[in-house]
């Protein structure tokens, strides 16, 4: 495949949600599970008393939700609502029951934080590596909408690697249809590119408001580049779902990385 206008792509953000659907953590580097996530992505995940997980697609009061995390440790959170300065910190592995006393208080209804050290909660289950977009993608994208920049889209796409160096939507080039596999490699990790993900409702709200934009989803499609594998699809995807090779339990992926096609292999769907 024809390298890009751009050069050598490379790994300029790396993006993990140790809460399921609340604020990121911005890291330099990010080792990969033995089920082939990222460490920390999803680690933890705010669910109902019926078990469904309390997310953007269900509670748009989610939005209003500030999430930090300690400099070296995922293990402490530390969480405002917007429209209120008042912070709590609270231990992940000692203060599970008293963060859900307050996300109680806070949604209206009983909640529970649940954790899974095995797998995470990753959205796809099937193709649960990381999620990829271009730096290059965000910026057009925003470009797209009135009183957006590039944070917006970060925040409603939510990917876990951006890559830099490359044009607008390159990343549709690690996907190549059914039955098959665009394998590439981050840094020492080798992975497999499987689907364009499609997107929910959660990319058309403000992810600091939770207000929708209007006409969201048909301005991207009219506008988003024709994904020519999916001719019959409604063209609301972006950001590439992944499943990483066994044996890359333990590689790390770092900023700066390079991100390099190795090729094509017929898979099983």
């Amino acid at each position: 495949m024809a390298e890009n206008s751009f050069g050598q792509p490379f790994v300029y953000k790396i993006m993990i949600y140790p809460i399921k659907s609340l604020p990121p953590k911005e890291v330099e580097e990010a080792r990969i599970t033995s089920s082939g996530s990222l460490m920390y992505d999803r680690l933890y995940a705010i669910v109902d008393s019926k078990g469904r997980f309390v997310n953007g697609k269900r509670e748009k009061k989610i939005h209003l939700l500030r999430a930090r995390y300690a400099l070296k440790s995922i293990d402490r959170v530390i969480v405002h609502i917007s429209a209120c300065g008042d912070e709590e910190t609270f231990e992940l592995d000692s203060e599970i029951e008293r963060f859900e006393r307050w996300l109680t208080r806070f949604f209206g209804y009983e909640v529970k934080v649940v954790k899974n050290t095995d797998t995470g909660f990753p959205d796809d289950i099937k193709y649960n590596g990381p999620t990829i977009t271009s730096t290059a993608t965000l910026s057009t994208v925003s470009s797209w909408f009135e009183d957006w920049d590039i944070l917006q889209a970060r925040l409603r796409f939510r990917a876990n690697i951006e890559v830099g160096g490359v044009d607008a939507f390159w990343e549709d080039r690690l996907y190549a249809g059914p039955g098959k596999a665009v394998v590439f490699r981050v840094g020492d990790v080798v992975m497999e590119g499987r689907n364009i993900s499609k997107r929910c409702v959660v990319p058309s709200r403000d992810p600091f408001t939770g207000k929708e934009t209007l006409f969201f989803q048909k301005i991207f499609i009219e506008k988003r580049p024709r994904i020519r594998l999916l001719e019959n699809d409604h063209n609301y995807r972006a950001c590439i779902n992944t499943i990483v090779r066994p044996g890359q339990g333990g590689k790390v992926i770092r900023i700066l990385d390079r991100v390099e096609i190795l090729g094509l292999e017929p898979v099983e769907d």
